[in-house]
């Protein structure tokens, strides 16, 4: 229950371990990169961040940014499943019900997830070998500390600057 959060990698770890947590029986749940090849053991979900944008500051002068995320769900032809199509929808569903309402152990610093929702991937199991779905969200975070109101009160001081201004006046 963090009020603070530092960083995006804060965040991530939080979200791939509250999904492993939550569906204890994936094979893989890591960052998804399309730049790099990933060999991944099924059934998977792979994490990526596809936007952020400023969020509306309500949090004690901490950095709100609003996040759309995406996890990738795979299930490859070969696990042999009986409805590969069924079941990479009743994944999907899994993903989505471990994203509804999530804070990721964060909260105070996350707020909840708004606009989930499943898609079907752009993946076929006949060309490529594996199906997938697109589960995705939107979530506000809070980055850095909560301003805090100070120890000790002020007290009124009078300031008096008397210049001499002589070393000027050499015209």
């Amino acid at each position: 229950m963090s009020l603070t959060l530092n960083n995006l990698t804060e965040f991530h770890n939080a979200v791939v371990s509250g999904i492993k947590e939550k569906i204890p029986e994936l094979g893989t749940v890591a960052a998804y990169s399309p730049i790099y090849e990933q060999s991944l053991n099924t059934p998977a979900v792979l994490i990526e961040l596809t936007e952020m944008e400023p969020a509306e500051t309500i949090s004690g002068g901490r950095t709100a940014v609003t996040l759309s995320m995406a996890a990738h769900v795979f299930l490859a032809a070969s696990d042999n499943l009986e409805d590969l199509q069924l079941g990479i929808r009743n994944l999907a569903v899994y993903v989505l019900q471990a994203v509804h309402r999530n804070h990721w152990g964060l909260t105070g610093a996350v707020g909840s997830p708004k606009l989930v929702e499943a898609v079907p991937g752009g993946f076929k199991p006949d060309c490529d070998g594996y199906e997938s779905w697109i589960v995705t969200w939107e979530q506000v975070i809070y980055l850095g500390k909560e301003h805090q109101p100070l120890a000790w009160q002020p007290k009124e001081i009078n300031l008096n600057f008397n210049y001499h201004i002589d070393r000027y006046d050499h015209c």
